[in-house]
């Protein structure tokens, strides 16, 4: 396996825009940016201060693409730059048409129950997709359809439901492959309102329903990345991924992905 360097490296983070627009999950506030005020100091040249100086509020689960390990779910603090031991990775981008929920699917389920109209990715999707992972795939990529730009300042919440997985999906890609690290273009793995359960969160990282412990049968390596942006012209097959976060210590970070062609 060969990296092409002649070819640019491409990021499937979305640019997080502070004065546009931007994504948004769940309704939360919109991330925001103002000069840095001390004394007489003004971080801001537009206004007379010497240089810029920038103080940024953001919310990095609702804000835009971001990486989380499994404290989103645990008292106990893994941050996301210790669970990703190793930022090089290979991964396979795969696209997936989300199908509507019918309460007929004997294959797949979720807890809380769908409702009729949910789009879900279902367990049928991944099983003959990821039965050819190589066996050093450590990461997964997925792009859903439609993939249209809007995804880069879509704002999710009741009236923009977005899809979800099936617990059934969850539970092959932790037993059938050796994913250790999930990326998607989805705001959640998990339905918008689910009663708080976050059950596909808790299947990736073997949180027994109802726990915020972090026992010895959990999974700490592993991370989640969501709301990323994989436009159209890069073509599902395998990459070297480098999931680059920064060093703070909280359960989720603004993060990039970046992908170098084989």
């Amino acid at each position: 396996m060969r990296i092409n360097l002649k070819k640019a490296p491409q990021s499937i983070a979305i640019v997080l825009d502070f004065f546009g627009s931007q994504p948004n999950h769940f309704d939360a506030e919109a991330a925001a940016v103002e000069p840095m005020q001390a004394g007489g100091f003004i971080g801001s040249t537009v206004q007379g201060g010497s240089c810029n100086v920038d103080v940024i509020r953001m919310n990095p689960h609702c804000n835009g693409t971001h990486t989380e390990s499994i404290s989103h779910l645990t008292n106990e603090l893994v941050a996301p730059h210790e669970a990703i031991q190793q930022p090089l990775m290979l991964a396979e981008l795969i696209t997936l048409q989300p199908k509507p929920f019918s309460d007929q699917d004997a294959e797949n389920s979720y807890q809380p129950p769908s409702e009729t109209g949910d789009l879900i990715l279902g367990v049928e999707q991944f099983t003959a997709v990821t039965k050819s992972l190589r066996p050093q795939t450590k990461s997964l990529i997925i792009r859903t359809l439609p993939n249209d730009i809007s995804k880069k300042n879509r704002r999710y919440n009741n009236n923009d439901q977005p899809a979800y997985f099936s617990n059934e999906a969850i539970r092959w890609l932790a037993k059938h492959t050796q994913i250790e690290h999930l990326l998607v273009d989805l705001p959640s793995i998990d339905r918008l309102h689910d009663n708080g359960l976050l059950s596909n969160h808790r299947l990736f990282w073997n949180i027994e329903p109802g726990s915020h412990r972090l026992t010895k049968s959990c999974w700490p390596h592993k991370t989640i990345t969501e709301m990323i942006y994989v436009p159209n012209e890069i073509k599902d097959g395998s990459y070297l991924l480098n999931l680059q976060v920064p060093r703070l210590n909280l359960n989720a970070v603004p993060s990039n992905p970046v992908l170098y062609s084989l």
